[in-house]
């Protein structure tokens, strides 16, 4: 996925302190070691999770729902994807 749209300003990524151009890294090339020294803005890391490989992708999923707080049942779609679906998902990719 290419992120066209955005103006090259607003997509900041650095990984070790040297900026990169998100397009050209492989889709699944970054690892979850890599991915802990990146600094990036919200666009950045947007255009990056395709950029993840699997252990890495986990671990951000993970990171992204323990930031999510349901004070109730889920009601809504986006609340279950968030409260049911996707911790399913996340346990049964981590026992392959």
């Amino acid at each position: 996925m290419k992120f066209k749209n955005k103006n090259c300003d607003e997509i900041h990524v650095e990984i070790n302190g040297q900026r990169i151009d998100v397009n050209s890294l492989q889709e699944g090339s970054v690892t979850l070691e890599r991915y802990k020294n990146i600094r990036a803005n919200s666009d950045g890391f947007e255009a990056l999770y395709p950029k993840l490989n699997d252990e890495a992708l986990l671990h951000v999923a993970k990171n992204h729902l323990k930031n999510i707080l349901l004070k109730r049942k889920p009601v809504t779609y986006e609340e279950s994807l968030a409260a049911c679906i996707a911790p399913e998902l996340i346990k049964r990719l981590e026992l392959k």
